[in-house]
């Protein structure tokens, strides 16, 4: 794919100066400046390329064919060789290893037809072309959707009455699908013991490795209390103590 397609102002198959398949810009003075292009193409090469008034002009040598397009002189080197390559693939597939000879006649734009769909795909930009696959993605989304049952497997045992009961909406498919409030309750959780005709609700059960780490964390915790509990009452011991032998007893008091 090409970054910018406006970048590639002209772009054709040739064979010697008869020109087989082209894609050129809406600018009245392409053909011609192309057909003096071929005229003077550079043999001998594999390839060539030359910046003129910032445009690129690039030539790859394939015998008998050559392939040619003008460039604008900001598009990306890699992204010109690239589209060049990409018709070459295609005309190769259209001879199918059919050996070529210098006897061999073609009319002038005899590949066109074929060539038109493979220019149109070369010259689409990255954007056109996500929006496309998106649009695709969207419709195969929607047909996904219909003829689609989702089903609602219980998390204990057979499902009870009170969630048989649930709404439910029903599309014109027969299909059925929860509202927001079925939602949110099928997110929690409800076991229901109907002895005695009391209803209580039962928590799902903590993981063991979870509650064993919150039981240590709190045993540390206490730890840690017990430990400052004791240091803030031996530093008073030491304080009162030291208070004592200062003044001798409580005689600081007496004065």
């Amino acid at each position: 794919m090409i970054s910018n397609p406006n970048a590639i102002y002209y772009a054709c198959i040739a064979k010697g100066t008869t020109i087989l398949a082209q894609h050129r810009s809406q600018e009245p003075e392409i053909l011609e400046l192309a057909a003096k292009c071929l005229a003077l193409a550079p043999l001998h090469h594999s390839m060539f390329s030359q910046t003129v008034k910032k445009r690129t002009y690039t030539f790859s040598f394939d015998d008998p064919f050559v392939y040619f397009a003008i460039f604008d002189a900001e598009l990306v080197k890699s992204e010109a060789i690239r589209f060049l390559d990409r018709i070459k693939c295609a005309l190769d597939e259209i001879m199918k290893g059919r050996p070529i000879t210098d006897s061999d006649d073609f009319s002038p734009l005899c590949f066109q037809s074929q060539f038109d769909p493979v220019f149109r795909e070369s010259t689409a930009s990255d954007l056109d072309l996500e929006n496309s696959l998106q649009g695709e993605n969207k419709e195969v989304g929607v047909d996904s959707v219909k003829g689609k049952r989702s089903v609602m497997v219980p998390l204990l045992g057979q499902p009870n009455k009170s969630l048989k009961k649930k709404k439910r909406v029903v599309i014109a498919e027969g299909n059925e699908i929860m509202n927001d409030k079925d939602a949110a309750m099928e997110n929690k959780l409800d076991v229901c013991d109907d002895i005695n005709g009391c209803s209580r609700d039962f928590a799902l059960s903590v993981p063991k490795g979870m509650a064993n780490d919150r039981q240590k964390a709190r045993q540390v915790w206490k730890k840690h209390v017990w430990v400052v509990l004791l240091l803030d009452l031996f530093v008073c011991a030491m304080l009162f103590a030291i208070w004592l032998w200062v003044c001798r007893g409580f005689q600081c008091m007496k004065s």
